[in-house]
């Protein structure tokens, strides 16, 4: 940190802020707003220090990640540290057997929650570990009793079922209301089955155009941007899996071309 602060380009503010060290029970009630302008002033004059800014302790206590406020991934929901379980997969043959903790290990991640999907990422490199899309079957459930997990939260979809564990029962009370009200305000379309059992809500007037993949002289094939579907090239487009790779997506391209 020494090095890092003498590294500062002039002009940049260089002293820490301070605030007032008179006690919370002390302050009347008149004086709040002022109290409240005081802090607001400090976390600003914080944010304006790079050093600071870029801090990890700095981004977890403000509840932001570089994913925060890129326009395109839609409307910021809440975001933090989750200790998440291995497994979970929908995948016949896939699951762990049985109810043994055994199979199970817990991992540090961030929990990132969108309009139309949940995402978690490693701390430490940022790397998107997977991702979780609100689809009709989207649902949370909190307590030991269904998660088998003290203080437990379990976040469920066609695919996979989530499961976090949090500090206290308050903790994922929280996580749960903040996960549940954003969804149900933003995301409410894909909650439910649209035409032709589509997840996705019918959109008109869009700028996205179906591309021609031409493959051979006689042969086309129609599809959408991946990004516009919310596809991953490895997703089966038929299931159960029981015939190894070949309904994935990018294996029926692949085959097709």
């Amino acid at each position: 940190h020494t090095v890092r602060r003498q590294s500062i380009k002039r002009g940049e503010p260089r002293q820490m802020p301070s605030l007032p060290h008179t006690a919370e029970s002390t302050v009347r009630e008149e004086h709040f707003s002022s109290r409240r302008k005081q802090l607001e002033d400090y976390l600003t004059k914080i944010l304006k220090m790079p050093m600071y800014r870029n801090y990890h302790g700095t981004m977890e206590f403000i509840g932001v990640s570089q994913l925060s406020f890129i326009h395109d991934l839609g409307p910021k929901g809440i975001e933090g540290l989750i200790m998440k379980r291995s497994g979970g997969h929908r995948i016949p043959g896939l699951n762990c057997c049985g109810q043994g903790r055994m199979c199970y290990r817990w991992s540090k991640r961030w929990l990132v929650v969108k309009d139309s999907f949940l995402l978690y990422m490693k701390p430490d490199s940022g790397a998107i570990a997977f991702v979780l899309l609100v689809d009709k079957e989207f649902n949370i459930k909190i307590g030991q009793r269904e998660t088998e997990t003290k203080y437990g939260l379990q976040i469920d979809n066609l695919s996979r079922s989530l499961i976090l564990k949090c500090n206290s029962y308050r903790h994922a009370q929280w996580w749960r209301q903040g996960i549940d009200e954003f969804i149900r305000k933003h995301g409410k379309d894909f909650l439910v089955q649209h035409r032709f059992g589509s997840y996705a809500a019918v959109q008109e007037n869009t700028l996205a155009k179906w591309p021609v993949l031409c493959l051979q002289t006689t042969y086309a094939v129609f599809f959408p941007p991946l990004y516009f579907l919310r596809l991953s090239p490895e997703i089966f487009m038929k299931r159960p899996v029981v015939e190894g790779n070949r309904w994935r997506l990018d294996c029926i391209l692949k085959r097709k071309a």
